[in-house]
């Protein structure tokens, strides 16, 4: 009985301590199930059947976990999918009986945390206990938390300043991305966590982002001013140029929040806008603000310097107070130019406060209101231009003006040609032009220089200007070039008068330093209307006039007539036909045979030009030879003669004829160039003609136009052997003192004093007299031109040398010329 009644107490306190457990059980929060080794249920509390939403009939002991799980299944908690695949797939992970944690939210939003555990007795396993814990508020509270710090996040990362945040122990624990871009932090030191405040300032110290200096004595003295925990505000210029704002301020816990905020931009601006400031205030171009009634509400200190009033006595008066817009321009009209472009430039006048005006350029822009469209405000800008003015007519003087003589030049002619012609048309005046052309001034300018040359002008233009009315007008066109205008003339020999005037003017000699020079004028005449409708033919055919005055012997003046043009026209086409003639081998030479005055043999031959035109035929040297003189051509035609007439000489020789020397006419210009005895000697190296065999015709007044250079000029070429004979002696005006000085071999009587020496005793006279004077100076004498037997004798019977001309034989062509000399040789022998 003792013993039934000790087991029934046990079975009591067992029963007692079971009610208690399951009492314990149900009063636990969490759903506890435990299933035995073979998946089946055996303790389970009411959280169970909550939390996983079981039908409580569903619930019994030794229910299969499979049969459990089905149910959530069949209601599609386990995600979509077969069911029972996901009852097969639960049930072998159970089976292995693995501690297992998970969270589950199901479909109707809530959340339990699944934590699962073998369960042993006896070391043995008895099965698995599971807990399921409701942790959806708690799912709630984070997940709010987290919007919570979302939301701070974008904020942080939306502000346009950097952000760091630093614990109590200087430990970097927030930042945004602007932090890192903003200064230059690359990602990859971020990564070395847990950055510190110390590790910061020794990576910008030793980049120098704090400046120059000892990068541990830089992070030194900045942790000391970080561990005052104390707000802080300054700025920063990175090395970059970068301008940064920093603010910091500590918090409650420790820690510190540091904003840095690029400011560069707001720098730029206000230094421009100290800048524009300064412009404004020390520019010398003069500002004024109006406002939109154009009334003054600022302006810069230049304004007083050009109107002569202190800013403040202008402050608030019309702008158009100050200008004198004079006849051009009306406020009506600036104002409408602004309203309708928005601008406006001018050249206006600003009244001076003294009274004195002063010439000012202005440039208005109209400010608009961004808002209303419209206009706010105008600035007018104000630049003093008189020296500009001053400028541009000192250009203006010079650009109308020569500068050598100061007459008017060119341009001026012109502009004052155009005013007169209208005003002789309406009035029905005559006007006169004057085309004037110094006689031997290019001789002058190239001999004695330009600086004796240009005095000469200026001599030239003074007289030029006492000779004429103060109506009249005189220019200078260039060079030794003259225009002087006659305006209401009444007849043409007013014209004349004043030409006769200029050439006595300038008929005295010119004294200039130790020179005493002459020059003559050549002087075209002109008269409108008669000579041309307008300016340019009048100009023209003055120019054509003066042309036929040098042709007439220069030192005169002649009036255009319409017959001018025609000898102009013919001029200008030998012109330009004679500039192709050399390469187009449309030139020839001949030769004329020199001989002895007894006629025994010949002593030399003249080499003559020729040209054969492919379509006008023969022209007469004395038609070409003049304009090639005048435009220079003669001087590449001059060497091409001296050239081919050596040429022609040495293969005559080289061919048997006996040698005898060849004369070639030398002109002015070949003899004022400097390279002249080079390229002499240059053809005869070229061409292998002996010196001696090579004369040079030099005509007497080419040599007396400078004989001081001529005299070197011609010792030089007799230094090579060549012989040196004056041309056309006679008709020049020789000096007897320089002609001993010449170092020539012969002298040649002109053929115009030859041809009527039968029976024209003046001419006889100079021919014999010239015979004596060459021989009393060592000289032969050569007379060309010998046609009859009687010329012939008159010359040898007293003592001519040598003879040229028609009685012997006229100028050959290069084959009958040797031919004719190859047969004289023999006949003489």
């Amino acid at each position: 009985m003792k013993v039934e009644a000790s087991q029934s107490r046990e079975t009591a306190e067992f029963r007692l301590r079971h009610k208690y457990l399951l009492a314990v059980l149900e009063s636990m929060p969490q759903g506890i199930s435990v299933f035995d080794h073979d998946l089946r249920l055996r303790v389970w509390n009411k959280g169970f059947l909550d939390v996983l939403n079981l039908p409580a009939e569903a619930v019994f002991d030794g229910v299969l976990f499979s049969e459990l799980i089905r149910i959530p299944a069949m209601r599609g908690e386990y995600g979509p999918g077969d069911p029972e695949e996901h009852v097969k797939r639960i049930t072998d992970l159970a089976l292995k009986f693995e501690p297992h944690r998970f969270e589950r939210t199901r479909p109707s939003g809530f959340t339990h945390l699944v934590q699962g555990e073998p369960l042993f007795m006896n070391e043995q396993l008895a099965g698995f206990i599971t807990t399921y814990t409701d942790i959806t508020e708690r799912k709630r509270a984070e997940e709010k938390l987290q919007q919570q710090h979302d939301l701070l996040e974008t904020i942080i990362e939306s502000i346009p300043s950097a952000v760091s945040f630093f614990n109590r122990d200087k430990v970097l624990e927030l930042h945004n991305q602007e932090f890192r871009r903003l200064l230059d932090i690359p990602e990859s030191f971020l990564e070395h966590a847990p950055i510190t405040l110390e590790m910061l300032f020794r990576f910008n110290a030793e980049r120098g982002e704090y400046g120059p200096g000892e990068p541990n004595a830089i992070v030194q003295a900045l942790l000391s001013r970080a561990n005052t925990a104390e707000p802080h505000h300054f700025e920063r210029t990175r090395p970059t140029g970068q301008s940064l704002d920093v603010r910091g301020a500590p918090l409650p816990n420790g820690g510190f929040v540091t904003i840095y905020t690029d400011i560069s931009e707001r720098r730029a601006s206000e230094e421009r806008e100290l800048l524009a400031q300064k412009v404004f205030a020390h520019t010398p171009a003069g500002i004024i603000v109006t406002d939109q009634a154009q009334r003054i509400i600022s302006a810069n200190p230049a304004i007083s310097l050009l109107s002569g009033y202190q800013v403040p006595e202008i402050l608030g008066r019309s702008i158009f107070g100050l200008l004198e817009l004079g006849n051009i321009w009306t406020i009506d009209q600036i104002q409408q130019e602004i309203d309708l472009h928005g601008t406006w430039n001018g050249e206006v006048d600003v009244q001076h406060k003294s009274g004195s005006v002063a010439p000012i350029g202005i440039r208005v822009n109209r400010i608009n209101d961004a808002q209303l469209e419209q206009a706010a405000h105008y600035i007018w800008i104000l630049a003093d231009i008189t020296e500009r003015k001053q400028a541009e007519e000192r250009v203006r003087q010079i650009a109308q003006t020569d500068s050598l003589t100061g007459l008017p030049n060119r341009l001026t002619l012109q502009i004052r040609l155009a005013q007169l012609l209208p005003e002789a048309r309406r009035h029905q005046w005559q006007l006169a032009v004057m085309f004037i052309d110094l006689d031997r001034f290019k001789i002058i300018n190239d001999t004695l220089g330009h600086q004796v040359g240009d005095e000469l002008l200026r001599d030239v233009a003074i007289r030029l200007s006492r000779v004429v009315r103060e109506t009249d007008f005189v220019a200078r066109l260039g060079g030794d070039e003259f225009v002087i205008l006659l305006p209401a003339i009444s007849s043409p020999a007013d014209a004349a008068i004043i030409a006769n005037k200029i050439i006595g003017a300038l008929s005295s000699s010119i004294l200039t330093g130790p020179h005493e020079l002459h020059t003559s004028p050549s002087i075209g005449i002109s008269i409108f209307p008669d000579d041309g409708a307008d300016g340019d033919a009048i100009l023209k055919n003055a120019d054509t006039a003066m042309y036929h005055a040098k042709a007439a012997g220069r030192n005169n003046y002649q009036f255009y007539a319409a017959e001018m043009n025609q000898t102009a026209s013919e001029r200008l086409d030998i012109e330009h036909k004679l500039r192709h003639a050399i390469s187009r081998n449309e030139l020839a030479l001949c030769f004329q045979p020199q001989f002895c005055a007894d006629g025994s043999h010949a002593t030399g031959v003249e080499a003559l030009i020729r040209w054969h035109h492919p379509t006008d035929g023969m022209i007469s040297p004395a038609r070409f030879i003049p304009i090639a003189e005048e435009t220079g051509l003669i001087v590449e035609i001059g060497e091409w003669v001296l050239r081919n007439a050596c040429r022609e000489m040495k293969k005559w020789i080289d061919a048997g004829l006996k040698p005898i020397r060849i004369a070639v006419n030398v002109s002015a210009r070949q003899l004022r160039r400097r390279d002249f005895c080079e390229v002499v000697a240059g053809v005869l190296a070229e061409t292998g003609l002996p010196p001696e065999l090579l004369e040079l015709e030099i005509t007497e007044s080419s040599v007396m136009e400078n004989p001081e250079e001529a005299i070197d000029i011609l010792q030089r070429v007799g230094r090579m052997g060549v012989t040196l004979a004056i041309d056309d002696f006679g008709t020049g005006y020789s000096s007897l003192a320089y002609l001993k000085l010449f170092p020539i071999d012969h002298l040649k009587i002109d053929r115009s004093f030859v041809a009527d020496i039968e029976v024209d005793l003046n001419d006889r006279a100079i021919a014999f007299g010239t015979i004596a004077l060459a021989h009393s100076l060592g000289l032969n004498v050569i007379a060309e031109g010998v046609e009859t037997d009687d010329q012939l004798e008159l010359l040898r019977t007293n003592g001519c040398d040598e003879v040229q001309g028609y009685l012997f034989s006229k100028p050959l062509n290069s084959a009958a010329a040797y031919a004719f000399l190859h047969a004289y040789d023999n006949v003489s022998a």
